[in-house]
């Protein structure tokens, strides 16, 4: 075995010539895979992108017999003899069409553009039903609690090069250039070919022809050449999937089949708002966050191909029952006993009930979560169970009833339980977030607890960082990467200590948030021991920040790492360049608007949080913004107006708090109400506690400023102004005996400063 696998070291080397393998083609497989190569030709992975032409029109499309609405103006496509067409009304222009993409349930259609780009055209084909449709309203988010509206089918977001290419052709190579917003794309072959999911072929096909020529059988182990499922392992094969079927965020250029997939990915879990809290999804094509969740994939060796061929095809689809052999052969066997319905009805098909299709952007997907029929999810956040997608005319409380009585409903209880976390979390309540830190600790689903430590992100709370250290040791990445990204709002030496570890890590994905998280240190705050790691995944995140110069998301995650790092200039360069190529992002002009405020540049920073507002009227960050720039240029009436209109929008305490500090002299009863609402929506801030508290007392309630900031204590929710001013508080009353043990609890508090413990002690 050893002697094998160095022979094939040696060939791969020699092969190779020190520059990795080639991609050679799909049709350099035909020669010796013909039966494999004529499924994958005609599969929707080999079709995913086509050309269009007269003989596509005429095998899968029907006429449009009239203009559809799509926007502010009405299309139409059009078949003539010299080609086909999308008419615009209004300005009688005519898009040619180029290619088709996709094919099982829509096809839509691109059109070449200026600066070789190819878009989106507005109007899809709805195979199933045989008609046109507008697709931009066909892409709305369902359910999400803010509006959304449709996006205009000229935004980049429909441009096939930024956004769509990389899943309906091969071997791309982009090729953006952000100096006139121009590409010069190319692709070895359009569709998902071979390689894209067996790796390069160039080796493997070198070996196999000359072991032809030269006689003799090659051994098992060249076969490794190419990806297989035989011999890799589940995670392997899954990985090689996802690539197209995950929700995800890459790390480095390229991916090749082979490799483990965090590796490569970072991957979008129920923080999104693209799942519902129960973690049933919008039923687009992501499908391997809910794969990761499958009861089945936890406790087995199951891979993709065990229901899929690698060219997309249902392998059980005469037989879908089988798709659960041999682990549940019981409940197969005796279908009606277990799913309560007669056999042969819709009802006892197993995934019927485990994995239900929903619709989004008229694509059906079925739910690879693999879980039973969860009502009572329904009943809470309005997601889909399998129940009422049969049963359309019962509402969910009579599935809820019926779960509960034949299967007595237990199995819901757990989802129910972190499900309601997630909701609370991701609503900004942290009612729940002792009992949610509680689950973190013990065994538990990666998505699950990715999903509720990323949810806490946007928690600033003492009880948080001693559970991500404990995380930083779980055995998923996924899991230690979303501890480490937390951690970055808690640096301490500790935390620092653990955090630099986390840069050793053996998957790219901790390393790389482990740095981001490290990135406000300068290098003299690093351990001398972790330095020359640390720099080395620093470098991984500057990579990973820069793979994608045609994507305004990735200029603002570079702006904002170079932000943290101290490198103002080269920072106001990347949110510019998000600007340009999306001009409403709001973010970044809110962002690039502080940059200048701290900087000084008080006309700049104004411009940019009105270009926000204007763009984005419900943009709460860009008016607290401008309202403190106006604060600090004695704007005190402005500022307040936009501090109301902030609240407004969202009683956000950063508002109240802002509106107690302006009326904090002239209006003291003013600025006791603010206060009161500031400290009512973040009970746990320290912040926010002190300043009622200030308040309290400047109004004359020293009885109750004393008992909100002995709970704060009480509480751990300390800070050394809650000190001060409760201390101020006992020394006024003559309570001396009080005073002392405040000092002394104050002098041991290891949230303080060594500095502020000492005057404490003192």
């Amino acid at each position: 075995m050893r002697k094998s696998f160095i022979l094939l070291l040696i060939l791969l080397l020699s092969a190779c010539g020190k520059k990795e393998p080639s991609y050679m083609g799909s049709r350099s497989c035909r020669e010796c895979h013909e039966a494999f190569y004529t499924l994958w030709e005609t599969s929707y992975h080999g079709r995913a992108m086509q050309d269009f032409t007269a003989d596509f029109h005429e095998k899968h499309l029907t006429p449009c017999d009239s203009f559809i609405v799509s926007g502010n103006e009405k299309y139409r496509y059009m078949m003539t003899d010299s080609g086909a067409y999308m008419a615009e009304a209004g300005s009688g222009k005519q898009y040619p069409l180029l290619y088709a993409l996709g094919g099982k349930y829509v096809y839509y259609f691109l059109t070449p553009r200026e600066k070789g780009k190819l878009q989106t055209l507005p109007l899809g084909y709805d195979v199933g039903k045989k008609e046109w449709f507008d697709i931009t309203a066909s892409s709305i988010r369902l359910h999400q609690t803010r509006s959304d509206t449709p996006l205009p089918w000229t935004d980049r977001r429909y441009t096939f090069n930024t956004a769509c290419y990389a899943c309906h052709v091969s071997q791309l190579s982009s090729e953006y250039d952000i100096n006139n917003d121009s590409y010069t794309s190319e692709w070895r072959e359009a569709g998902i070919n071979c390689e894209t999911c067996h790796g390069p072929a160039e080796t493997h096909n070198r070996i196999f022809r000359e072991a032809e020529k030269s006689g003799r059988q090659p051994q098992e182990t060249y076969l490794k050449t190419v990806v297989r499922s035989k011999g890799y392992t589940a995670e392997q094969v899954n990985a090689s999937c996802s690539y197209c079927h995950a929700k995800m965020i890459s790390l480095t250029p390229e991916y090749i089949p082979g490799e483990t997939f965090f590796r490569h990915f970072d991957l979008v879990t129920y923080e999104n708002p693209d799942h519902y809290p129960d973690g049933r999804d919008l039923g687009e094509n992501y499908t391997f966050t809910s794969w990761r969740m499958s009861p089945c994939v936890q406790n087995s060796d199951m891979d993709c191909l065990h229901c899929h061929t690698s060219s997309g095809r249902y392998r059980q689809k005469e037989d879908p029952n089988a798709s659960c052999l041999p682990c549940h052969r019981q409940r197969v066997e005796h279908v009606s006993a277990h799913s309560r319905h007669p056999e042969g009805s819709e009802g006892s098909i197993c995934i019927h009930c485990h994995m239900p299709k929903t619709e989004f952007a008229r694509m059906t997907r079925s739910d690879h979560s693999m879980r039973p029929p969860m009502p009572a999810a329904t009943r809470a956040y309005g997601s889909p169970n399998a129940c009422n997608l049969c049963h359309t005319g019962k509402p969910p409380a009579w599935a809820d009833s019926v779960i509960q009585t034949r299967y007595t409903g237990r199995y819901q209880s757990e989802t129910m339980e972190w499900a309601g976390y997630i909701h609370s979390l991701r609503n900004g309540m942290d009612d729940d977030l002792d009992a949610a830190l509680d689950l973190l600790l013990h065994p538990g689903n990666e998505i699950v607890k990715a999903s509720l430590v990323r949810c806490m992100r946007s928690f600033r709370n003492e009880r948080i960082p001693p559970v991500m250290l404990e995380l930083l040791g779980d055995p998923s990445p996924l899991v230690r990467a979303s501890a480490a990204t937390v951690l970055g709002s808690y640096l301490r030496p500790a935390v620092t200590e653990a955090l630099c570890r986390a840069t050793q890590d053996s998957i790219r994905l901790v390393r790389i948030r482990a740095a981001e998280a490290l990135a406000e240190l300068p290098l003299s705050g690093i351990p001398p021991r972790f330095r020359r790691d640390y720099e080395h995944a620093l470098g991984e995140v500057r990579q990973s920040l820069q793979l994608f110069p045609d994507s305004e998301i990735s200029h603002y995650n570079h702006a904002r790492f170079l932000e943290r790092r101290g490198r103002l200039a080269p920072a106001v360069s990347e949110y510019r360049k998000a600007l340009t190529l999306r001009p409403g992002y709001g973010e970044a002009a809110v962002n690039l608007g502080m940059l200048y405020y701290e900087c000084g540049n008080i006309d700049s920073a104004q411009y940019f949080f009105r270009h926000a507002i204007e763009n984005n009227p419900e943009r709460l960050s860009a008016y607290i913004d401008l309202a403190l720039l106006y604060a600090e240029t004695g704007k005190s009436d402005a500022a307040a107006g936009l501090f109301r209109k902030a609240y407004r929008i969202r009683k956000h305490a950063s508002a109240a708090y802002n509106l107690a500090v302006l009326y904090s002299g002239a209006h003291p009863d003013s600025a006791l109400y603010w206060s009161e609402q500031a400290f009512e929506l973040e009970r746990d801030d320290a912040k926010y506690i002190y300043s009622y508290a200030f308040y309290l007392r400047e109004n004359g309630k020293n009885d109750k400023a004393r008992s909100v900031l002995e709970n704060a204590v009480d509480q751990h929710n300390t800070s050394p102004d809650i000190y001060r001013l409760l201390g101020a508080l006992y020394r006024n009353s003559g309570e001396e005996k009080r005073y002392r043990r405040l000092m002394e609890r104050a002098a041991a508090d290891p949230r303080l400063s060594p500095r502020e413990q000492q005057i404490f002690r003192r």
